[in-house]
């Protein structure tokens, strides 16, 4: 028996079994079993089993447990990582064996902010169903930020500066934000003629716990200025905050991408427009493992082809 066979064996009763090494993978990402049972949606009596399962046929201890947390041994994460290896490369096999070279197969979990996400991303979606039709999605919108090393996304659309290094970014285009307001909120209150004068005007608000966005960079070419801003309204939902703005309750730094159907059609204006908030990225990022299944590559560079030409600045 090689040094191969003893660690991984392939058959008899302490066979390994791709569940079992699937399930692993999970725990590893979420260092929780209750939170792998949760994405799995399975029990974590059922994930315990598996990894105790996935211990004995390996003959070695995969996880320090105890009653507050769990910690992967040194063994198991040199384990995992060859499992990551092994199960994505079955996975091309599969690929090629079910559909030929040219047919992608297989599943996609990819997260979003909410409003750009049902924009923009769910139509893509949709195309690139037409075109690959064997290939699922798990689409998960959310305007907070989702940890693609303890979850189990693949792919992930973010907006603004990356804090994790460890991601691997492929920018899609400028995040431009602007000042709008509805004509009703206009015609009741009046135009500002200056950014200081925001702070007698009731903006909206993006907050959620850790994080209030009251204060906005605002640029005129090569002038900046920092603006405190306050309202009666916040919320950690992009899409209520533009039903807010819609509805004329107050003054929104919107991204164009959010508001540019509205400003053709008039139930939004511009307010300030010569002043538009600091521009940031839209990035497609994912965790930093390989290989990386040709159907996230395809995927990907589909979504920076359709959103080249940034349709949303159009």
């Amino acid at each position: 028996m090689t040094k191969i066979d003893k660690h991984f064996p392939l058959n008899g009763p302490n066979k390994l079994r791709n569940d079992d090494l699937a399930v692993f993978l999970h725990v590893v990402d979420c260092l929780s079993f209750s939170a792998a049972a949760r994405n799995l949606q399975i029990t974590p009596k059922a994930v315990s089993k598996q990894i105790a399962r996935l211990e004995g046929a390996l003959g070695t201890t995969l996880f320090e447990r105890n009653t507050r947390n769990l910690r992967i041994t040194d063994e198991g994460r040199a384990i995992a990582e060859r499992v990551r290896v092994a199960l994505s490369v079955l996975d091309e096999v599969k690929e090629l064996a079910q559909g030929g070279s040219q047919e992608l197969t297989g599943h996609i979990r990819l997260t979003a902010p909410a409003p750009f996400g049902r924009k923009f991303v769910a139509p893509a979606i949709t195309d690139f169903c037409r075109l690959h039709p064997r290939v699922g999605f798990d689409l998960r919108l959310s305007d907070q930020i989702q940890d693609l090393y303890r979850g189990d996304l693949d792919l992930a659309i973010r907006m603004g500066e990356l804090a994790d290094s460890r991601l691997l970014a492929r920018r899609v285009a400028d995040n431009r934000r602007i000042l709008v307001a509805s004509p009703t909120f206009i015609t009741a209150h009046g135009n500002p003629a200056q950014p200081e004068e925001l702070e007698h005007y009731n903006c909206l608000v993006f907050a959620y716990p850790g994080l209030l966005q009251n204060t906005w960079p605002l640029r005129k070419g090569r002038c900046e200025k920092s603006i405190i801003i306050d309202g009666t309204l916040c919320s950690d939902n992009g899409e209520v905050l533009h039903e807010w703005c819609l509805a004329g309750l107050g003054i929104s730094l919107r991204e164009v991408w959010d508001v540019h159907e509205e400003l053709h059609n008039g139930q939004l204006v511009r307010v300030l427009p010569d002043w538009e908030g600091v521009a940031s990225k839209i990035s497609l990022v994912r965790a930093r493992r390989e290989p990386v299944p040709r159907r996230l590559t395809v995927f990907s560079d589909f979504l920076l082809e359709r959103w080249q030409q940034t349709p949303w600045e159009h």
